[in-house]
């Protein structure tokens, strides 16, 4: 029998899987691709071992040879990886992504009925799907309350009487708290959102501390050290209504020191603006100025 040449690197090199702790910081959708491609191959790796103890063996079935069959069938494995596999390392990528909101949205989560690879754990779909795998019914959203209109005229008329209940609280005018949902929200069309598609209706991007007691949910997100951007997966707060995170929102800055400065500004937008940056509510040098200028065309509308 003849062995192919052996590849540069084994498909559980300790090196690559250093090399995936390193990527997870600068491209997350890679390192999960890398680590499911590896799960896979262990995985492979453990079939082809089960196949081998189960074989009939033969005159040749010394300690050397034993050796030569391991290394033949890691190298087997790594190549049926590398030209797609059995399909297991795309779906776990798939849902890893999900849970992150990585997603690019191409594939979807099979729905609850359909039977999914044992390595899928139960608490992992339940995460996904809520309840349903149990005998509570996991709750459908209310597509009525869950969408916000597509035009900014209809976002800001949609969100104002929640604007305005927080407003009065925090002494400033109910447009910069609009401005602040529609700036974090990208006008609502980048609401963050759980693994099954339910709206977290966290519009003002907060995220969740340790002290956080209600939902979270993970996502990608941009922040700035010493004036570079970088990506990171953060955890953030859900909520159960837009009511409930204006709500919440007005508590934050009514209570919290850093943004004693941001009360009873009345209608001056940029020292509301200014006064959240200082006390930090984003990494971004710019941000003060971009939610002035979306609160001027709040106004505008």
């Amino acid at each position: 029998m003849s062995l192919p040449t052996l590849s540069n690197q084994l498909v559980m090199d300790p090196a690559a899987t250093q090399g995936i702790a390193a990527l997870s910081h600068k491209d997350p959708k890679a390192a999960l691709k890398a680590v499911a491609g590896q799960f896979e191959g262990l995985l492979l790796g453990q079939l082809m071992s089960a196949m081998r103890e189960n074989s009939l063996g033969g005159e040749d079935d010394t300690g050397a040879m034993d050796t030569f069959r391991g290394m033949y069938d890691q190298q087997l494995v790594e190549g049926m990886v590398q030209s797609g596999g059995m399909g297991l390392a795309n779906m776990l990528t798939q849902q890893l992504m999900r849970q992150a909101n990585l997603s690019d949205g191409q594939q979807e989560l099979p729905p609850p009925g359909v039977q999914l690879p044992p390595v899928v754990s139960r608490a992992r779909l339940q995460q996904a799907y809520g309840d349903g795998l149990s005998s509570t019914a996991a709750a459908t959203p209310d597509s009525s309350t869950d969408a916000l209109p597509s035009d900014k005229t209809g976002f800001v008329a949609a969100l104002l009487p929640h604007a305005r209940r927080a407003a009065e609280r925090l002494g400033v005018a109910p447009e910069v708290l609009v401005a602040h949902a529609a700036l974090e929200s990208g006008w609502g069309r980048r609401m963050l959102r759980q693994p099954d598609g339910q709206n977290s209706f966290n519009l003002f991007g907060i995220k969740a501390s340790t002290n956080w007691q209600g939902d979270s949910v993970a996502a990608l997100t941009t922040e700035y050290e010493s004036g570079k951007a970088k990506k990171q997966v953060e955890s953030f707060r859900a909520y159960q209504s837009y009511g409930q995170a204006f709500d919440d929102y007005a508590q934050l800055i009514e209570n919290s020191p850093r943004y004693r400065q941001a009360l009873n500004l009345g209608g001056d937008f940029g020292a509301y603006a200014q006064a959240l940056q200082r006390g930090g509510y984003a990494t971004d040098p710019a941000y003060a100025a971009k939610l002035q200028a979306v609160a001027k065309s709040v106004v505008a509308l």
